[in-house]
This record gives structure tokens, C-alpha cells and sequence, in this order.
């Protein structure tokens, strides 16, 4: 049976396509088509990222992409709304959603053509401001992160869950994660390592100026509103909202953000020989103590 695959590469970390065009060889050896998509400026802003990656429909059976977890992430959030998994081949830095290396290309290729692979569904957030588009512009498969902007002081941050005030605090800002971000900036911020299945997100504060200020852990189904004030709960503010380290826009005190679930999740492709806790000891050093 013709199988039809999906390559998406980011040139800048694949010179001259190499990677690139051995694995469309490879593809259109076993029989199968293969589309390949190696002109898309990922530096770019999410419109230009969406109309690049149309290509890739509902009749793909899955999407390879090429490049560091920027480029996965950015892919991830425009086929979600397509249900096409998707595998990243790290050829970037540290790559921990990437979990395919440059040196086990061949290896992962057998297995996904042959289909011995399994498909996890990772939660995603987004977000909704007055004026902006939500699934454009502020879709997340990592977090979505709230900061003073510039040379602004501290803001005050005060959270609401499904309409209830939940906490305040006083900061550089607030991490809402999913837990596939769990690893990423909520990690850096003093937050918990979450295993991808959970159903649930994290608000992590940044820099509180408190010794109570904790992450909270929430139900993937709640609501969340945030708004921003200044440094003495009263004097009108800007701040920064940061989608997947991404897209950027901006906020102020007349602003209420609201993050929930997405409708759709992520597929991401993983292999039956990686578990979630050897990646992380792999990518982190997560275990001190050798195993048996």
C-alpha cells in the first residue's frame, strides 16, 4: 500500500539537504510518496509558518521533521488541528522532543515505515486576549508565559480559576505549562517534572518576591484568567505574553488572559525502546545512581 509522508525541514540546520533528500530517497524506494517542505523561514511569524506547512492534510500518515525542537514545536501546533502525527529528527542542540539523532536516522525510518511506532497525545493550551486570534497566535504545546516588559518593575500578577480567585503574587511574571513543558522554562522556574499522559497544567510563578509563592498544579480542564497590575496593585502596566518561546504579544492592565485546553492535542511519534525517564537522564543527567 502507497503510504504518503511528509518532510519538513528547516534548511538552516539541514546544509545543502543532506538529511533531507537521503530520507525522501529512501521513502520513495520502499514505494511510498514523500513531500517534501525545505522553504519555510521558521524565524518567521505563525501565518507564514501555517500557509507553508498546507501540504500537510489529513491524508499524510505521518510528518518527519528536520531541525532542532523550535522547528517540531512550530510544526506541531499547525497539524494538530490535522490529527497527522509528528516525529522530530534532532539536528539541532539539546532536542528532547526531538528524540530521533542525526546518527539513528536509518534505524527510525524501518520503524516508521513499517509502522512500529506508537502515537502519544500531548495536551495543548490556548490562550484568548481581546483582539487576537487564538489558534494563530497563541497556541501552545509548551507553556505560555507572562512577563513585565522592558524596563517595567515588578508586576503583580492575580489568577483566577474557572471564575474564582485563586492566588496573587508579586514577580517578573507567571508560567502556565502543559506537561510537556514541565521540562522546559517551569522546570528552570523551580516547577515539577510532569509525565507527558498527565492531564493537568502548572502555574509557575517567576522571580516571586514571596517565600510562598509555589507552582500549583490544576486540572486539565480548568479555566484559568490572569491579569496584570503594577508593582502596588494599582498603577497601570504592560507585560509581554510569550507563546512556546515563539510568538510574542503584548498585554496590559485592561487585559484579561484566558488559557484552557485546546480541543485538539499534539500527536508526537515515539518508539517502544525510549521511555519519558530515559530521555530525561539522557538529555539531563536526571539519575545519579547507575542502573542494574
Amino acid at each position: 500500500m502507497k503510504d504518503k509522508y511528509c518532510l519538513v525541514t528547516n534548511a538552516t540546520k539541514d546544509k545543502e539537504l543532506k538529511v533531507t533528500k537521503h530520507i525522501a530517497e529512501r521513502i520513495g524506494n520502499a514505494g511510498h510518496e514523500c513531500v517534501v517542505i525545505d522553504d519555510i523561514d521558521f524565524q518567521g511569524d505563525s501565518a507564514e509558518v501555517l500557509r507553508g506547512l498546507e501540504p500537510v492534510d489529513h491524508s499524510c500518515k505521518c510528518c518527519i521533521v528536520l531541525g532542532g525542537d523550535g522547528t517540531l514545536i512550530r510544526t506541531s501546533r499547525v497539524v494538530s488541528a490535522k490529527s497527522v502525527p509528528v516525529v522530530g529528527i534532532n539536528l539541532g542542540m539539546l532536542g528532547f522532543l526531538s528524540v530521533v539523532e542525526r546518527s539513528d536516522v536509518d534505524g527510525a525510518l524501518d520503524n516508521i515505515l513499517s509502522g512500529n511506532y506508537r502515537v502519544e497525545d500531548r495536551l495543548m493550551i490556548k490562550a484568548e486576549l481581546p483582539g487576537q486570534n487564538a489558534f494563530k497566535g497563541l497556541l501552545a504545546i509548551n507553556d505560555i508565559v507572562v512577563t513585565r516588559s522592558g524596563r517595567s518593575r515588578l508586576i503583580s500578577v492575580s489568577v483566577k480559576l474557572n471564575g474564582v480567585r485563586a492566588t496573587s503574587f508579586l514577580g517578573d511574571g507567571v508560567i502556565i505549562s502543559t506537561p510537556t513543558g514541565s521540562t522546559g522554562y517551569s522546570l528552570s522556574a523551580g516547577g515539577p517534572i510532569v509525565t507527558p499522559a498527565a492531564n493537568l497544567m502548572i502555574i509557575t510563578p517567576i522571580c516571586p518576591h514571596s517565600f510562598n509563592s509555589r507552582s500549583i498544579v490544576i486540572g486539565g480542564d480548568d479555566r484559568i484568567s490572569l491579569s496584570i497590575n503594577g508593582k502596588d496593585g494599582t498603577q497601570r502596566e504592560n507585560a509581554v505574553i510569550t507563546v512556546d518561546g515563539q510568538d510574542v504579544l503584548e498585554m496590559d492592565s485592561d487585559d484579561e488572559l484566558v488559557i484552557s485546553r485546546f480541543e485538539k492535542t499534539a500527536k508526537l511519534v515515539r518508539f517502544n525502546n525510549t521511555s519519558f525517564f530515559e530521555v530525561l537522564d539522557r538529555k539531563f543527567g536526571m539519575t545519579d545512581i547507575p542502573s542494574n
